[in-house]
């Protein structure tokens, strides 16, 4: 009796191991790769921010950045559990309103110094207004650069133009019908062959 116990415990704890084993490896295949970022570009009118957030919540809550444009100070404050994320926020003249974390940061014109300092810093996509001043930054440092839109109009990401399909500089275009979310994933990998050394 004691002896069929003794193999009874003996099969659940080896039981137990393997679920650990399995629960260990699930956790790590189940998360996303840490070289593959997930931008959510917000296509927002200016009219109902948190409803917005609210209808698209599993693309923002997914995403590693949040890019929009048309936020206003007041709106800020619907953001605050945001904060976890990396955030870069224009106002409605696409002047910068809001940032926070390294991996995506705000360009305003062609600024070598200020970019050098930025790819020091780990950052990894830049944002800004101009879609010149994107494809040249792209093709000059080891970033992608968004070019956020206004609904309905076009919404770009450039990129290094050996990482785009057509050897153009451009890895994304889209125009938004809607209010509306879209997610994109970067592999960030892969700009480590574009760092100046």
């Amino acid at each position: 009796m004691i002896r069929l116990l003794e193999l009874i415990m003996n099969f659940f704890d080896s039981l137990m191991n393997a679920f650990r084993k399995v629960k260990k490896l699930s956790k790590r295949f189940g998360k996303k790769s840490s070289q593959i970022l997930t931008l959510a570009i917000i296509h927002y009118d200016g009219r109902g921010l948190q409803s917005v957030l609210k209808e698209f919540s599993l693309e923002v809550n997914t995403a590693d950045v949040l890019i929009a444009r048309n936020i206003t100070q007041s709106e800020l404050k619907f953001l605050k559990k945001l904060l976890k994320k990396n955030v870069v926020f224009l106002d409605k003249n696409g002047a910068l309103i809001f940032k926070h974390g390294n991996i995506a940061n705000f360009v305003s014109n062609f600024d070598v110094q200020k970019l050098r300092t930025l790819e020091k810093h780990g950052t990894k996509v830049i944002v800004t207004v101009d879609k010149k001043v994107a494809w040249m930054i792209s093709q000059m440092f080891p970033f992608y650069c968004v070019v956020p839109g206004e609904p309905f109009q076009e919404t770009v990401i450039t990129a290094p133009i050996p990482l785009t399909r057509n050897s153009d500089g451009f890895y994304f275009s889209k125009v938004a019908y809607r209010n509306q979310v879209t997610i994109i994933d970067l592999n960030t990998e892969i700009l480590k062959d574009f760092k100046v050394h």
